[in-house]
């Protein structure tokens, strides 16, 4: 039953990965690339509204309890409850190793399109409320557009990222501690339906395990099929302004 949504998460991770941009990622120069970094950082700031908003509109409790553990680890804390750096700090720290300087992080404006995306993404959660299987088209977003979609755009700006950060502790470069951190715990890493706890999960697939159940019978897959559509729209139309 979950073949339909498997197969266009790969057709539609693989569109993205296909996009103009990032197939002529090693032609721009590195402004242009920091400008796209500086853009794509109002989506990341947006990411805690998204996760606030579901926890007040999921009902069910295990999931409830999933997506308040993602959204925590945006603050994470020492064993002794110590709080560490925030992901918008580490995030932050990544831009400056990158190259690029205090103002140009905190002055650069937001576009249009970028406030657009924001915004529209923000309202597809709004417009779930109420409806007929609402729970399950929240999760089917949360998961594809903050998650698996996520960690398929840091996987293709790695390749330049990469060129001044580290993937791991190293004497030549700073540790990515946002980026690639992201790019891993946020991965698909299996089709939908085929998680395997051994080794962990990531994000994707942690939500996906509440997707599943949450999908009680084929009239709910037309609905995740749709949503995952509009989540996918949104990435390539903030990519479509550069």
């Amino acid at each position: 039953m979950l073949e339909p949504i498997n197969q266009l998460e790969i057709d539609l991770t693989n569109k993205l990965r296909s996009h103009q941009v990032f197939r002529q990622l090693a032609d721009l120069s590195w402004s242009d690339f920091l400008a796209i970094l500086i853009q794509r950082r109002f989506l990341s700031l947006n990411i805690v509204n998204i996760y606030e908003l579901a926890i007040d509109a999921l009902s069910d409790k295990a999931v409830k309890k999933t997506v308040r553990a993602i959204l925590h680890e945006e603050y994470p804390r020492t064993t002794k409850g110590l709080p560490l750096p925030s992901h918008r700090e580490l995030l932050f720290q990544d831009l400056l190793n990158l190259g690029a300087t205090l103002e140009m992080i905190l002055t650069t404006p937001e576009s249009d399109t970028t406030r657009q995306v924001r915004e529209q993404g923000y309202q597809l959660m709004i417009d779930c409320l109420g409806k007929t299987e609402a729970q399950v088209k929240i999760v089917a977003f949360l998961r594809f557009w903050a998650e698996v979609l996520v960690s398929v755009e840091y996987s293709c700006l790695w390749s330049r990222i990469s060129e001044k950060l580290a993937s791991k502790n190293s004497q030549d470069k700073p540790r990515s501690e946002f980026y690639y951190f992201h790019l891993i715990h946020d991965s698909r890493n299996s089709n939908l339906g085929e998680e395997n706890l051994l080794g962990g999960l990531t994000h994707s697939q942690e939500l996906g395990l509440h997707l599943k159940k949450l999908i009680s019978s084929p009239e709910t897959i037309p609905l995740c099929l749709a949503i995952e559509r509009e989540a996918y729209v949104l990435k390539r139309n903030f990519y479509n302004q550069f």
